[in-house]
């Protein structure tokens, strides 16, 4: 289960705030600067109330099963809290892409919709993936 180890969600945290960098590294500094800034407080955040609760889960006996569902909401909620922040600038970059490319305009226009209702796609999909990942396949 990995709702009691905290590697999955350090890798998380590593692989979120790195993907935003990568992206929008070769922008204004102060763009830069701020959603990187945005990326590790939002991830710092979660990592210390996801710690504090997974710690309280491990060191406490016999809890309801009503703690255990709060921990499960705050781990849905917390996936939308990081992901669509995330989602919007691959959104922005990948739109800023595909505008400045050389094609046809109609083309550009078809593929930005499609690229924007993948986005949606994972986002929609990822959930789950994202669920399993902190629990594991347990019941």
């Amino acid at each position: 289960m990995f709702a009691m180890q905290p590697f999955y969600a350090i890798v998380v945290g590593i692989i979120y705030i790195g993907s935003i960098y990568l992206l929008i590294r070769k922008e204004k500094k102060y763009i830069n600067y701020s959603l990187t800034m945005l990326a590790c407080i939002l991830q710092s955040s979660f990592l210390f109330l996801w710690f504090r609760e997974s710690i309280f889960l491990m060191t406490s006996r016999d809890v309801g099963f009503q703690v255990y569902a709060n921990f499960s909401t705050f781990v849905n909620i917390s996936y939308f809290v990081l992901f669509i922040p995330q989602l919007v600038i691959f959104a922005w970059y990948g739109l800023k892409k595909i505008g400045s490319q050389d094609q046809f305009a109609l083309l550009k226009i078809i593929f930005q919709f499609f690229y924007v209702g993948a986005l949606i796609g994972i986002l929609i999909l990822g959930q789950p993936i994202f669920e399993i990942l902190y629990y594991g396949f347990a019941p």
